[in-house]
């Protein structure tokens, strides 16, 4: 689980980037959730559930800065999208994580799994396809440096 594949890169550096980190946030709480040796992890959760939230935040604020840009299509769309997953990722019940670790982390890492690799699948690599219709490759370019 949130390991990366080739078939999810939109070819923009910086959004690639991006969502990889995001597979190792997931990772880490995937990491620590199948660790039954620690008695008491919560704290370790709730951090690594505030980094979900805060990288999450920054990831789209700048992803949505590159569709505006560009003047993305789908921009509207996506902004709707991600502000959906910002509410419920911000919206996590922490006492129900608290209670029931184990089986409520991985709940959750089986939402954001799904919703990442199908938001990245269905909606970013389009972004993909607008971009080369504009022919920006350079763009690409520059964000590979």
């Amino acid at each position: 689980m949130f390991d990366w594949k080739d078939e999810y890169s939109c070819g923009i550096k910086r959004i690639d980037d991006e969502h990889k980190r995001l597979f190792e946030i997931g990772r880490s709480i995937y990491d620590l959730a199948i660790n039954e040796n620690r008695a008491d992890y919560f704290g370790e959760i709730l951090n690594l559930v505030d980094d979900l939230k805060e990288y999450t935040v920054y990831h789209f604020e700048d992803e949505e800065k590159i569709m505006e840009m560009y003047d993305y299509p789908g921009y509207r769309e996506q902004k709707k999208v991600h502000d959906k997953f910002v509410e419920k990722i911000q919206n996590l019940d922490l006492e129900e994580i608290d209670e029931n670790k184990q089986e409520a982390v991985l709940k959750l890492l089986d939402f954001v799994y799904n919703w990442i690799t199908g938001h990245i699948i269905g909606m970013d690599l389009k972004i993909k396809d607008y971009f080369e219709s504009l022919k920006l490759s350079q763009f690409m370019k520059k964000e590979e440096r």
